[in-house]
Order: structure tokens, then C-alpha cells, then sequence
């Protein structure tokens, strides 16, 4: 099992999600298994302008959620896979 807690593959999820829309499966706090399909693909999501005294959590990762379009996030320490999709990949 891989685990996203070491961020070489926190690192391989972030560039999957920045090139194009991962479906991520992973634990919510209430213990029931989410699928989302998730992206950083800069022209799917909409522009913000960032808040200057948010800080970041290293355990979380914020993402775009497609399905709802909305942001979203889950925690490392819960994700149970992820599986790319072709769907909106960038050449």
C-alpha cells in the first residue's frame, strides 16, 4: 500500500491533479469511503485571489472538485488510492 504521508508521493498526486482530473478515494472523518473526482488544472478551476493570512496545513490537500464544483479537501493521512483519469488532461 503507498503511503501519502511521504511527500515524494504526496508529490506524485499534486502533479496528477496539476496536469489534468484524478479520481481520489479516501476516508472521511466519520469513517465512510468518498470518491471525488479531483484537479489543480488551472483552466478548470476558477480564479482566486489567495488570502494572506490562511495558513496551510501540511496534513490536508485542497482541491477542485469537478462533480460539485467546489473546493474540497481531504487529509494525507486518509487517502486509499487515486486513479488518473483522461478526462480534460492537457497535451
Amino acid at each position: 500500500m503507498v503511503k501519502y504521508t511521504e511527500v515524494e508521493n504526496q508529490k506524485t498526486v499534486v502533479d496528477a491533479l496539476i496536469n489534468g482530473v484524478v479520481e481520489i478515494e479516501f476516508l472521511k472523518a466519520d469513517g465512510s469511503l468518498r470518491k471525488m473526482k479531483a484537479t489543480l488544472q488551472e483552466n478548470i478551476i476558477p480564479r482566486v485571489e489567495e488570502k494572506a493570512d490562511r495558513k496551510v496545513n501540511p496534513d490536508t490537500q485542497v482541491v477542485w472538485d469537478t462533480t460539485v464544483g467546489g473546493w474540497r479537501s481531504f487529509r494525507w493521512d486518509r487517502l486509499q488510492g487515486t486513479k488518473e483519469t483522461n478526462w480534460l488532461k492537457k497535451n
